[in-house]
């Protein structure tokens, strides 16, 4: 027998606040609610919309890319960078709870939305190269930020 692991540390589970199951899996069975699983899906595979040969997360644009050609002198990489970046933490605008200061935690969490991101996109774009990063402060941003841009 082989077992094939799944993305998620296991043993992140020990370090949850109020461990609801054995496993990653069996935690998410009994805490999520069918909206829960609808909405991560949206998060982990999001929509996304091109304008003008620039692909972006449709949650973030909106609508002008006349005038972000202007201000980034028609550069579609930091045009990307910018509409596409966004704080991890606000991920959890009305949700946060002390699992955001576990490092671990944040970081798996990291991990996965930059896995499932990469995949959304060569999904939609084979033949398009894309690169997801998280850095921290970045685009003015007081944490680390997730951004998804072409790359050439």
């Amino acid at each position: 027998m082989r077992m094939y692991e799944g993305i998620t540390n296991e043993e992140l589970l020990k370090c949850f606040a109020n461990p609801m199951g054995k496993t990653m899996m069996n935690h998410a069975f009994n805490a999520c609610s069918i909206e829960s699983y609808l909405a991560i899906a949206a998060v982990l595979s999001p929509r996304i919309i091109e304008a003008k040969g620039c692909f972006f997360i449709s949650e973030f644009y909106n609508g002008n890319i006349e005038s972000l050609e202007q201000e980034f002198n028609f550069d579609k990489e930091k045009i990307e960078k910018h509409v596409n970046s966004w704080s991890l933490t606000d991920f959890f605008l009305l949700a946060r709870d002390s699992s955001l200061d576990n490092d671990d935690i944040y970081f798996e969490f990291c991990k996965i939305i930059k896995y499932f991101w990469e995949l959304r996109f060569k999904e939609l774009l084979p033949n398009v190269k894309f690169k997801v990063e998280i850095m921290d402060n970045f685009m003015g941003e007081s944490d680390k930020a997730i951004t998804v841009y072409q790359v050439k």
